[in-house]
């Protein structure tokens, strides 16, 4: 009878979407586009549980620049190094362009068609 309450509860935890695995820092909640442009996040525990300018919305942390973009450049400046200046390497991907091709040109005139063209 036990190991049916036990299953229960369990199939319970897991049809509700429950999470266990929460992030490690305020960093490891930064998507990883933001932190490409130089946005990360850092503990801070003067912002309001609710969130605020700058601030997560349900954990003590804010955004702050670890280097600086057009992207980040709004944000303070992190305390501590969360990403390497090399990111700031990464140029966009230059597509080469294609010369345009001429067009055969034909040599018949209109005076060769015998029978005139509709549209319809």
């Amino acid at each position: 009878m036990r190991v049916l309450q036990i299953t229960g509860l369990v199939l319970l935890w897991v049809w509700t979407g429950v999470q266990v695995a929460t992030a490690a820092s305020c960093s490891d909640q930064v998507s990883s586009g933001d932190k490409s442009v130089g946005i990360s996040g850092e503990d801070a525990p003067t912002c309001p549980s609710g969130g605020g300018v700058g601030c997560f919305e349900s954990t003590p942390c804010r955004f702050c620049m670890a280097f600086s973009t057009p992207q980040s450049s709004h944000l303070a400046a992190c305390t501590t190094t969360t990403t390497t200046a090399s990111s700031t390497s990464v140029y966009p991907t230059v597509t080469p362009s294609v010369a345009p091709t001429v067009a055969p040109t034909s040599t018949i005139s209109d005076d060769d068609c015998t029978e005139a063209l509709t549209v319809a």
